[in-house]
């Protein structure tokens, strides 16, 4: 008899809806087949086996490349490895050279995503075979299950475009299948999510808090159409969930309190809850904290990756002015009447950290670097670290944290809508809900209403409010620019001086050393050559 291993460590405490109370269902090491559909708490301990990839795809798992900040990959974040192997170095490895191929693609999860979609087809077809639940309890489960299939197949199509659609148990003679065309990939995927929100509740009762709700699943459909192009359908859904607003959904008033959050709030959409037992799968702040944190004599790989100077200056002034280094009160004091979203997310030469004050000028307590020089820097190599993310309250650096993770919050389906109804010609109703993040982050609103100028405003204010989040790589990809913004270009850091007043020097440079590397046919990633192999039905993507 088959054997379903269900690790219930995970299982115990995965929460997909704001301020929820524990999934605790009885410990046990495995369930034989028949075993999962004897009562309506094994088949939902079987079930929350399948909340696990949203937790390992965030900045608190280890999915792409054996790091888990995915925009190390992009224009806002550069880890500081220089040889090849984890802690970034393979990330830099993307970054310099590509070395993506059929049979090599650090930034695919194939196997992974495609043997979870099984998982989740076995376990449909048992709930329709084997169970005899009343019809609402099997909706409820047959919902959470295909949503969790949409999204497995959203990264998978986000990553390849066309990809083979498995929508069922796969026998000796359907295991050989064709890819399907984008568009029907994106349909498969709409439906799966269509049929997960009309059948799971805006809210569960007290017993079942933590599992995925309506809301959850139209933010996420919200990301998902706009990946499609489907700008009406991402708009619609952005609305399902804006609805609820102040109800279910709204923005925090600080934005630098929604990353300390101990437990999902009201912010979160779609979110991950750490408790009990279960932890971040990493040690975060070990890896991304300044290496002022650290005892000098500590050797340990730490401090991985650092923002870059075009992030930094993408940050706003405080009255929402554009920083700009050719005025003369810019240059002096660069750090000085930024907008909230900057302090919230860096760290800079003076911020206050820790009850001291950070110190990236070249010799001072954080360091600085320059790229190269060493293979593991353990410093900045920009004069710049993330505060974003880190808990501030951590002292021990070898425990793993448990930090809350909001997979889509609230202010991006806010910016969903705004970027759909752009697309869709209305310029003027995209401004409300851009506004509203803007808001928060007390910046004058925007007025702009030409589609081409307002588009830029809106992609920019994605790069800053969402930094960190894991979207950038992705949202240059889909947006078609990555080319532009990447190939061929070198990112640059800050190397600060101090002078014997105890004033400062600011020197901009160049914190890459070569260009990089990204080509028109990255847009969409081979297919894996097991594949191939494996499936004769299943040709190469083009260009591959």
């Amino acid at each position: 008899m088959k054997i379903l291993k269900i690790t219930t460590l995970i299982a115990i405490v995965l929460i997909f809806t704001r301020c929820a109370d524990f999934l605790d269902p009885d410990p046990r090491e495995k369930y034989t087949e028949m075993d999962a559909w004897k009562s309506v708490e094994n088949t939902y301990l079987y079930i929350n086996g399948f909340y696990k990839p949203i937790y390992e795809y965030g900045p608190y798992g280890l999915k792409y490349a054996e790091v888990s900040m995915h925009d190390g990959f992009s224009d806002i974040l550069r880890y500081n490895t220089n040889v090849m192997g984890g802690a970034g170095g393979d990330v830099n490895k993307v970054v310099y050279t590509g070395g993506i191929s059929p049979s090599s693609n650090i930034l695919s999860d194939y196997s992974y995503e495609y043997n979870r979609i099984r998982r989740i087809n076995e376990f449909l077809y048992g709930l329709k075979t084997y169970t005899k639940y009343d019809e609402k309890i099997v909706a409820l489960m047959e919902a959470q299950a295909r949503f969790f299939r949409a999204y497995l197949h959203f990264m998978l199509v986000r990553n390849h475009g066309s990809i083979v659609i498995r929508d069922y148990i796969d026998g000796p003679n359907e295991a050989f299948k064709a890819r399907s065309s984008e568009s029907d990939c994106w349909d498969f995927i709409e439906s799966d999510l269509d049929f997960a929100a009309e059948n799971l509740p805006d809210e569960w009762d007290k017993d079942n808090y933590g599992r995925i709700t309506k809301g959850a699943v139209y933010g996420f459909k919200s990301r998902v159409m706009l990946y499609a192009r489907r700008w009406e359908k991402a708009a619609d859904a952005a609305q399902m969930v804006i609805d609820k607003e102040e109800s279910l959904y709204d923005l925090l008033p600080e934005y630098a309190e929604v990353f300390k959050q101990s437990d999902l709030c009201k912010e979160t959409v779609l979110g991950y809850r750490f408790h009990g037992q279960l932890n971040h799968s990493i040690q975060f702040d070990k890896l991304y904290s300044p290496s002022g944190d650290f005892d000098p004599e500590n050797k340990e790989i730490k401090s991985i990756a650092v923002p870059t100077q075009e992030m930094i200056d993408s940050y706003y002034m405080a009255d929402g002015s554009k920083f700009d280094w050719d005025i003369p009160e810019h240059a002096a004091n660069p750090y000085q009447n930024r907008e909230p979203r900057f302090y919230a997310s860096i760290l800079y030469n003076g911020a206050p950290w820790k009850g001291r004050t950070i110190e990236t000028f070249v010799g001072g307590k954080d360091g600085f670097k320059e790229f190269g020089t060493e293979n593991h820097p353990n410093s900045t190599t920009t004069g710049y670290y993330i505060r974003k993310l880190l808990d501030e309250q951590v002292t021990d650096m070898t425990k793993k944290g448990t930090t809350a993770w909001s997979e889509v919050r609230y202010a991006e389906v806010l910016l969903n809508q705004s970027e759909a109804l752009n697309e869709l010609g209305k310029s003027s109703e995209a401004l409300a809900p851009l506004n509203k993040v803007r808001k928060r982050a007390k910046l004058p609103n925007i007025t702009e209403t030409s589609q081409p100028n307002l588009r830029q405003i809106i992609r920019e204010e994605r790069k800053i409010e969402l930094a960190f989040e894991g979207q950038r790589y992705w949202d240059l990809r889909r947006w078609r620019i990555a080319l532009d913004v990447l190939g061929g270009k070198r990112m640059h850091g800050m190397k600060i001086t101090k002078n014997t007043d105890n004033t400062f020097t600011y020197e901009v440079v160049d914190c890459d050393g070569k260009n990089r590397f990204f080509e028109e046919r990255y847009y969409q990633f081979p297919i894996p050559l097991s594949e191939l192999q494996n499936n004769p039905e299943c040709k190469q993507i083009d260009k591959w």
